[in-house]
């Protein structure tokens, strides 16, 4: 982890754990892009083609032991989405089933045939979309809720323009018959207002305590000029957890009790952790329970955080490890803040994308590992840390992108329902997925003798409970 005067030390695990005695989310093919570091087109052009070839260890510890060279392969070889993911989720029904929303308005099923080429729809809300055309607005996030399919329940995020707003609403998904959500069972659980046009976040995820966590950005442009990553009475910057299964006086949902301003009256009561500049990338570790997000930088740095309660992660006092420079001779706001567990610097990327713990069995070398991306670059990698203290040991590259190699920039970095990574690249969406050059060589040997194409994922792969992710 990095620190910096003004950063506190990363706590030990015990006080990440937000659930008591538990051990414990469209960019386009750069037009319909979903965010970007404000002047990130011009940065991107003029540094892309040297970016492309940089291969440099990023993470401020020290770089791991060299392991097994993995590759980057097609995980559903026929299958092309026509639109930019932006996040998804599997249902929670021992179905295996895995929902991919896309930017303008589509939430699809990937198929169960790795080979197949076709995505069916689960939800289509492009009609109420058909406005949101801008470089970040879309459809954010998709959750089920946990105790689906018993609760016939799913959640998105979305954004609506006239006035810009953030959405966050259930859909009821019918029993019998297609598997289907039905639009027309829309309940707004949470709306407010967009100050600007991007810094949307609407990334949305269960905790292991039944709650709903949604990452906010901070309302837009450079600079968090309305200073609202700070500012404990508005929505924006933050990371809220609510509870969808409850409601408070004027509320659709209610506030759970032990939320860490639930009793504070100068303080919004929905807010778990604050200090955010753009949430991209979020989830819970199936192992440690820990709460990972991954923030977009401005300027100079890219950032992973393990998101604990009450938290101050900085933004727009702190970029990353340093004092935000738009504010270093000003007045520092009161502390204390939590820097993050990992950061980069540009160019070494220039916009990150969040993914998960793998926690699955086919990538030995990389169990335990937090796996992330940036976009701009086409990077992937492996962040180990200790899940005791909490805190980085190295970062390892897995992956860059190369003239020679498919185009690749990540958007949604997720799991499979076996756990293993589910890389989806930007519009038109190709999913990907990782493997070692032992294994791919087996796979390829079995296609050949087969003459049938390679099966990426692992179909034979069986999990025992303790493995399912969560």
């Amino acid at each position: 982890m990095q620190e910096s005067i003004g950063f506190q030390a990363q706590p030990p695990l015990d006080h990440f754990l937000p659930f008591g005695n538990l051990r414990t989310r469209g960019r386009s093919a750069f037009g319909n892009l979903r965010r970007t570091n404000d002047s990130m087109l011009l940065k991107f052009s003029l540094t892309f083609a040297s970016l492309i070839w940089a291969t440099t260890l990023i993470s401020p510890a020290q770089p791991l032991a060299e392991e097994p060279a993995l590759h980057l392969v097609p995980a559903y070889p026929n299958l092309v989405l026509d639109d930019n993911a932006t996040a998804s989720a599997i249902v929670p029904d021992g179905s295996k089933r895995i929902v991919v929303t896309l930017q303008r308005g589509q939430a699809r099923m990937l198929p169960e045939d790795k080979n197949g080429a076709e995505a069916p729809m689960f939800l289509d809300l492009r009609e109420k979309m058909r406005l949101e055309t801008g470089f970040e607005v879309g459809l954010h996030g998709l959750a089920f809720h946990p105790r689906f399919p018993k609760e016939r329940r799913t959640y998105v995020c979305y954004t609506q323009s006239d006035p810009k707003r953030t959405v966050l609403s259930e859909f009821i998904v019918p029993d019998g018959g297609a598997f289907r959500a039905d639009a027309g069972s829309e309940r707004i659980v949470l709306e407010f207002p967009q100050p600007l046009g991007n810094h949307w976040g609407g990334g949305i995820v269960f905790g292991p305590d039944g709650f709903l966590y949604l990452g906010i950005g901070d309302g837009g442009i450079r600079d968090d000029p309305y200073r609202l990553g700070q500012n404990l009475w508005t929505l924006h910057g933050k990371i809220l957890r609510i509870d969808v299964d409850g409601r408070d006086p004027g509320l659709a949902y209610r506030i759970p009790a032990d939320n860490p301003f639930s009793a504070t009256q100068e303080v919004r009561s929905e807010i778990w952790a604050y200090g955010f500049r753009n949430p991209w990338g979020m989830s819970f570790d199936r192992s440690s329970r820990t709460l990972w997000c991954a923030d977009v930088g401005q300027d100079t740095w890219e950032e992973v955080n393990l998101v604990r309660k009450a938290a101050n992660y900085g933004w727009s006092e702190y970029e990353g490890p340093d004092r935000f420079s738009k504010r270093k001779d000003a007045p520092q706001e009161e502390g204390p803040f939590v820097g993050p567990i990992h950061s980069y610097r540009h160019p070494e990327g220039i916009s990150i994308t969040g993914g998960f713990v793998y926690r699955a069995k086919r990538l030995a070398s990389l169990r335990g590992s937090y796996l992330f991306g940036d976009w701009g670059t086409g990077k992937i990698w492996a962040l180990s840390w200790d899940e005791k203290s909490g805190t980085a040991l190295g970062s390892k590259l897995l992956y860059a992108s190369s003239p020679d190699s498919p185009r690749f920039n990540p958007t949604v970095i997720s799991a499979d329902s076996n756990g293993e990574p589910l890389l989806f690249s930007h519009s038109p969406a190709v999913i990907f997925t990782l493997r070692e050059t032992r294994l791919l060589a087996d796979a390829e040997e079995e296609s050949a003798e087969e003459a049938a194409p390679m099966e990426v994922a692992d179909p034979g792969a069986e999990i025992t409970p303790e493995d399912e992710p969560s």
